[in-house]
């Protein structure tokens, strides 16, 4: 395969270069910064590669996308930032003019991840949602969300190429390296939730067919111990299950939290009741959703209680909040029916609804994809402006949260757009 040389000065542009000393400062940035919430590599293995001169072009792509994703964190790099991002994207549209299809590597769905959260973030939402769709598709391609598939029984065929063989067994072995699998995979899938809930579009990855474990606890993930983790499917399927809280990190607590509002989101969009069969279901359906999210804000309360205030928990939190307004918005905007027994349905989930959504408290995060739930709490809150005073007192909180996420994050900017209020940004729009 064909090699970029990597230079101590790389040569970025006619008034930029990357001095050794930035290259550390973009890598510990990204480390201490953005990976809380994009936790897809671990140090000691990127480390290992990052300064080495003969680093494959996919390696320098996901490299370049990491710096992108870390200047926007940082005031020092704002000048820079607009270069990388640009070459990013060159050097990724580069990679796939040249190479087959078929050899995609984990570096290059990982950097399309990173470059769609930076776009959907500081620059245009639309297009960082089709860069996101081309993450979404590599990760499908690559079969990510089935890294833990039990392995069948080598064919005679398979054991006649005994080199490939060894290479896919070697690839097994490596803990580490199919953790990154495993996570990259639910970066994107919470990238998937998060965003589809913006404009009510239908999931891309289908919870039922997910075969990947979720994410270690993070002192496992730097160390390089192996840990086997649950499934999804038999972390969240008993309501009422007290759930175990010291193994569950930051980063899998967001796969949670993302996969409720994303089956909040498919609960919406089933078409509306037609008979008692379909009204009954829809009520089971509905009153599971709202048991599972007020479960979850039980534990999130609890895990705030005992630790320090993590962001990524916050914004959990938050997500489950903004899940609750979501039922209750489902419950006025879906009539079960026009039968005595549909009205009671109603009136009784209506009842229910009304309270938990009172109780819901929008909170403040810095996880960057917070605005989206900010937005849907501010519509939510704009079409409710007589029900309760709490609803009043919201909006504002809501609309000084965007304003003041301006300053780093484009994302708050648009939706304040959306909702005809001004921004306070200072950094200008880029086109």
């Amino acid at each position: 395969m064909e090699q970029y040389q990597d230079l101590s000065q790389i040569t970025m542009g006619p008034e930029l270069q990357i001095t050794p000393m930035m290259h550390n400062d973009l890598d510990q940035l990204f480390f201490d910064r953005a990976y809380a919430f994009a936790p897809i590599l671990q140090a000691h293995r990127y480390r290992s590669w990052s300064k080495q001169p003969d680093k494959s072009k996919q390696k320098i792509c996901l490299q370049r996308a990491m710096w992108t994703l870390a200047s926007s964190l940082s005031s020092q790099f704002q000048v820079t930032e607009r270069q990388l991002y640009a070459e990013t994207r060159q050097l990724l549209q580069a990679l796939e003019a040249e190479e087959p299809w078929h050899q995609i590597s984990l570096e290059q769905a990982q950097a399309w991840t990173l470059l769609a959260l930076y776009e959907l973030t500081c620059e245009d939402y639309h297009r960082g949602m089709l860069s996101a769709g081309r993450a979404f598709r590599l990760v499908q391609m690559m079969r990510l969300y089935e890294v833990d598939v039990p392995q069948t029984p080598p064919t005679q065929e398979m054991e006649q190429d005994q080199g490939q063989l060894g290479l896919q067994m070697r690839a097994q072995d490596d803990w580490v390296e199919n953790e990154m699998r495993r996570r990259t995979f639910w970066l994107a899938y919470t990238i998937d939730r998060f965003t589809s809930i913006v404009d009510g579009m239908h999931l891309f990855f289908d919870e039922r067919m997910i075969r990947t474990r979720l994410p270690a606890p993070e002192a496992n993930f730097a160390s390089g111990c192996p840990i086997d983790m649950s499934f999804l499917a038999d972390m969240i399927s008993i309501i009422n299950l007290e759930w175990p809280e010291n193994d569950l990190s930051p980063f899998t607590e967001t796969v949670i939290g993302a996969t409720i509002c994303g089956r909040v989101l498919e609960h919406k969009q089933r078409p509306p009741a037609g008979n008692r069969d379909t009204a009954y279901e829809f009520c089971r359906r509905h009153r599971s959703l709202g048991a599972l999210l007020a479960q979850r804000i039980k534990l999130l309360r609890m895990q705030a209680a005992l630790e320090y205030l993590d962001p990524i928990l916050t914004f959990t939190a938050l997500a489950a909040h903004i899940g609750v307004l979501m039922l209750y918005d489902i419950i006025e905007s879906k009539p079960l029916g026009i039968g005595a027994q549909a009205t009671q349905l109603s009136k009784a989930l209506y009842a229910e609804h009304q309270q938990q959504s009172l109780d819901a408290v929008a909170d403040t995060a810095t996880h960057p994809l917070t605005p989206i739930l900010l937005l849907l709490g501010a519509r939510f809150s704009q079409t409710h402006p007589g029900l309760n005073d709490a609803y009043n007192k919201l909006m504002p909180c809501i609309i000084t949260t965007l304003q003041t996420s301006t300053n780093l994050n484009r994302l708050g900017q648009n939706f304040l757009s959306l909702l005809g209020h001004p921004s306070d940004n200072k950094r200008g729009a880029f086109a």
